[in-house]
């Protein structure tokens, strides 16, 4: 019999914090340029004033950090993790690009904290804050599952990660394990499900390490690779997956009507396991759905001429890619390859990188054009 990690629930929660905190770091400073400093990408803010002028955001960066540090060796954690998440919900409101997947997830699984006070004397309140945390967790795994379920998946995303294999194999065999990308949403589907359901965990938890060790592999960091938070979230959410989940987590005395009777129990539910489900029909953001590298996001092109090309800074020419008698401008390009971070899917942001080149050209909205192309709702067949 397979009996997993041998800790228990308490302490549990003490490494996972510490992940937490550790990731959200480590992952800030990997895309650092998002946070704060000089940069050429444009901000997208979603307050009319800002409260911090640019560059000098790179302030409330340092703070939710300081917060987080001081949250592991100071009393009253529960207050510095609140202070680094009000922080935190400054510096997305200064710049949507910032509510990146991983910054979403680990915040909200590290906001929880707030609401446990770190006694070990009563199960029934410790459990519940974890068994939320394993829902939030779960859900992530589940959505990505039905985010991927469309007929863009396999040709977008799952090619451009497994294009490496074609330097290794024949043409045919790479488009076997092409082929074989039609499993890969059903395989998260069953992981989201298996980690809330007692025989099933084992083989979930043995198939999402499985899964990430390969984007380890698959996303190492390179001139290609250059979302670098994207890559080292798998580290983190193998050691998450181990902690949340592998071994004995259930308490002898715990009632599950405790659960129920937690307003944040409630919260959670309408948050990651009710309203991602409205993301099919565009009713809710992407990010917040674990709809992320799903081939199903919205999309937009920038089309310019020759003239309009000739007038940007040299540094921005870098990215306009030639299309018939016209150009593209790559800017997915231009914002893994400065901030090192996916460009956030949404028409507010589009707006903003259009106006930005608008007035780095100097020209007229006659010789720019932005096309914003809306996911498609089709969903492929198995």
């Amino acid at each position: 019999m397979i009996d997993g990690l041998r800790l228990s629930i308490p302490q549990r929660m003490i490494l996972l914090r510490i992940t937490l905190i550790f990731s959200l770091i480590i992952s800030i400073f990997l895309s650092l340029n998002l946070w704060g400093g000089y940069r050429t990408f444009p901000y997208t803010p979603i307050l009319a004033k800002p409260l911090v002028i640019a560059p000098f955001d790179f302030i409330l960066s340092g703070l939710a950090i300081l917060g987080w540090l001081c949250s592991l060796f100071l009393k009253k954690e529960r207050l510095f993790i609140f202070l680094s998440f009000v922080l935190c919900l400054i510096l997305v409101l200064h710049d949507l690009n910032r509510l990146q997947p991983w910054f979403f997830i680990y915040n909200s699984l590290l906001a929880v904290f707030i609401f446990y006070n770190g006694r070990v004397d009563d199960p029934n309140k410790f459990t519940s804050v974890f068994i939320i945390m394993q829902l939030i967790f779960a859900s992530v795994y589940f959505y990505c599952g039905i985010s991927q379920l469309n007929c863009n998946f396999i040709e977008s995303t799952y090619a451009e990660i497994i294009n490496p294999l074609k330097t290794l194999m024949s043409e045919r065999q790479f488009l076997f394990f092409k082929k074989m990308g039609v499993l890969v949403p059903y395989i998260f589907l069953f992981i989201g499900l298996g980690f809330t359901i007692s025989p099933l965990r084992y083989l979930a938890i043995t198939m999402a390490v499985c899964i990430h060790l390969l984007l380890l592999i698959f996303l190492f960091p390179s001139q290609k690779n250059t979302n670098y938070t994207l890559w080292f979230s798998n580290l983190s959410f193998i050691v998450m997956l181990t902690l949340l989940f592998s071994g004995k987590t259930k308490q002898r005395y715990f009632s599950p009507t405790f659960l129920f009777k937690m307003p944040l129990f409630y919260i959670v539910v309408a948050v990651f396991l009710m309203m991602p489900a409205f993301n099919v029909f565009n009713r809710w953001p992407d990010y917040l759905s674990s709809n992320f590298r799903s081939g199903n996001n919205s999309s937009a092109l920038i089309m310019l001429n020759q003239n309009v090309k000739q007038k940007l800074p040299y540094y921005l020419r870098h990215f306009c890619e030639p299309r018939g008698d016209v150009y593209i401008f790559n800017f997915g390009r231009w914002s893994s390859h400065e901030l090192h971070a996916d460009c956030y899917p949404e028409r507010l942001v589009f707006n903003s990188i259009y106006n930005s080149i608008l007035n780095s050209s100097g020209c007229g909205v006659k010789d720019l054009q932005l096309i914003v192309q809306p996911k498609t709702k089709l969903l492929c067949k198995p």
